[in-house]
């Protein structure tokens, strides 16, 4: 480790801070290649539980509550392609979304999806997986990954497979 500058009532031993009673160290160190030297200046304080250290950019750090990962997003832009159906425009609070492109869904029929050992119910059967009777035209939707959980349909009527 290289050397060390500490101000105030604080030991240094080898680049480690030492101020304990017993002893123990708290070690800071800085990586081994840098492109400028720079300050780092702390909080007065330890912070709060859940608090989590953050920064200004310019070398301030404060102590700032953690997140819950919530909030609104008030505007999406852009394009991009999945599975052929491809998304364009901005999306806003007030705004619209336009889709484009050929919504393929997977064929079968109510005799298969009900059928709990059919391909249908046993192999990719996700969430939300929407599958069309060409017969009548029903829509159904999966509501769950087992073999036996049922397929919700655009009648209403859901269908459990037995």
């Amino acid at each position: 480790m290289g050397l060390s500058t500490f101000s105030g009532p604080v030991a240094s031993d080898n680049g480690f801070i030492n101020n304990s009673d017993n002893g123990n160290t708290i070690a800071i160190a800085a990586p081994d290649s840098l492109a400028a030297s720079y300050v780092i200046t702390l909080p007065p304080n330890d912070g709060t539980n859940g608090q989590v250290l953050t920064t200004d950019g310019s070398g301030v750090t404060t102590w700032t509550s953690n997140g819950s990962g919530s909030g609104t997003v008030t505007s999406v832009a852009g394009a991009g392609t999945v599975n052929g159906l491809t998304l364009t425009g901005t999306v806003t609070t007030t705004g619209s979304l336009t889709l484009g492109g050929a919504l393929v869904l997977a064929t079968s029929t109510a005799a298969a999806i009900g059928a709990v050992g059919n391909a249908i119910n046993t192999s990719g059967k996700t969430v939300g997986k929407m599958v069309v009777d060409l017969s009548t035209g029903i829509i159904y939707t999966a509501t769950g990954t087992a073999a036996a959980d049922p397929w919700g349909a655009t009648t209403g009527t859901p269908v459990t497979p037995a």
